[in-house]
C-alpha cells in the first residue's frame, strides 16, 4: 500500500509540473480504485505569467538589452532588430503620404477654380451660350472626381505610414509586464521572425498549485487559507484557495486547485519557480502572516 500511495503522491506531483500529462494515462485497475493515497496536500510554486517574447516582424537580431536572471518593467524594452530598415520603410511611407497631401491640395484648388468659373457663367447665362454653362458643371464635377480620388490616395498613404511606424516599434521587443528574464533562445546576428521565440520572462507574481487528495478535497473551498512549507528554504508562507479544477484525475484520485501567495517584501525575488511545498488548511482565525523560519 506505501509503494500504492508513493505511486499516487507522484503522479499527482507530475500533474502538477506538466498539467495534461495525466489525462492521457491509462485508467487506474480496480484494485488502485480503492486505494487512496495520503492525505498529505503536494504543492508546486508557479508564475502567474510565463510568456516567450518573439518579435511581430521579420528582422535580424541586433542587441540584447538584458541579462539573464535581470528583472525588467512593463513596458521596457529587452531587444532590438536590425532597425535601419524600417526606418527606411518609414521614411518612405512619410514621403508618400506628403505626395498625397500635395495632390489632394491640388485638387482642392482646381474644384475651387471649377466652381467659381461655373458660378460666373451663371451670372452670365442671360448673355451666353447655354453650352457654356454645361461645360463648366461637367468641370466642378470632374474636379470633385479628382479630389475624391486624392483624398483616398491620401488615406491609403497613410495607412501604410501607420503600417511603416508600427513595424518600427515592434523592432523594438518589450516586456508585457513586470518580471525576470530566465531565458535566452537566440542571440544578435541571426534572423527571426513571428515564430521565433528571443527570450522567456516570467512575471514576478507568484502561485501555488496545488494536488489535493481527493480523501480531503472536500474541506478546502474558494478562499481556505492555507499554512505553506518550503522545506528546501526553510520558509513558509500563508496562501488563500482562489481556483479549484471541477473534476478529480482518475489516477492519482487528487484534484488540482490554485492559491494566491501571500510573500513579503523581504522574500520577493528570492523564491524561484518549480519549488515543493507541504501545504495544510489554516483555522479560519489564523493569522494572516508569513515568515522565514530561524
Amino acid at each position: 500500500m506505501g509503494s500504492r500511495r508513493a505511486r499516487a503522491g507522484l503522479l499527482a506531483l507530475m500533474g502538477l509540473l506538466t498539467p495534461g500529462l495525466l489525462w492521457a494515462s491509462a485508467p487506474e485497475s480496480p484494485l488502485e480504485a480503492r486505494v487512496r493515497p495520503a492525505s498529505a496536500i503536494v504543492g508546486v510554486v508557479v508564475a502567474s505569467h510565463v510568456v516567450d517574447l518573439s518579435p511581430q516582424v521579420e528582422g535580424r537580431l541586433e542587441t540584447l538589452k538584458v541579462r539573464l536572471g535581470e528583472r525588467v518593467s512593463a513596458g521596457q524594452t529587452l531587444a532590438l532588430l536590425e532597425l535601419q530598415p524600417f526606418q527606411l520603410e518609414l521614411a518612405g511611407r512619410d514621403a508618400g503620404v506628403q505626395v498625397a497631401e500635395a495632390d489632394e491640395s491640388r485638387a482642392l484648388a482646381l474644384v475651387e477654380q471649377a466652381r467659381r468659373r461655373m458660378e460666373r457663367e451663371r451670372r452670365i447665362l442671360a448673355f451666353s451660350a447655354a453650352e457654356a454653362l454645361e461645360t463648366a458643371e461637367n468641370e466642378v464635377a470632374l474636379a470633385q472626381a479628382d479630389l475624391a480620388r486624392a483624398r483616398g490616395l491620401l488615406a491609403e498613404a497613410r495607412v501604410r505610414q501607420a503600417q511603416a511606424a508600427r513595424g518600427l516599434e515592434q523592432a523594438r521587443i518589450k516586456a508585457l509586464f513586470t518580471g525576470i528574464i530566465t531565458e535566452f533562445y537566440m542571440q544578435p546576428g541571426v534572423l527571426v521572425s513571428r515564430a521565433t521565440p528571443i527570450l522567456r520572462l516570467v512575471s514576478e507574481e507568484l502561485r501555488l498549485r496545488l494536488a489535493v487528495p481527493e480523501s480531503i478535497a472536500h474541506t478546502l473551498r474558494l478562499g481556505t487559507r492555507l499554512r505553506v512549507r518550503l522545506e528546501t528554504m526553510n520558509v513558509e508562507l500563508t496562501a488563500v484557495v482562489n481556483h479549484i479544477s471541477p473534476e478529480i484525475d482518475t489516477l492519482s484520485r487528487h484534484q488540482k486547485m490554485e492559491a494566491r501567495l501571500d510573500i513579503p517584501e523581504s522574500l520577493r525575488g528570492r523564491i524561484p519557480t518549480g519549488v515543493l511545498a507541504t501545504v495544510e488548511p489554516l483555522p479560519p482565525d489564523s493569522a494572516r502572516t508569513a515568515r522565514q523560519q530561524p
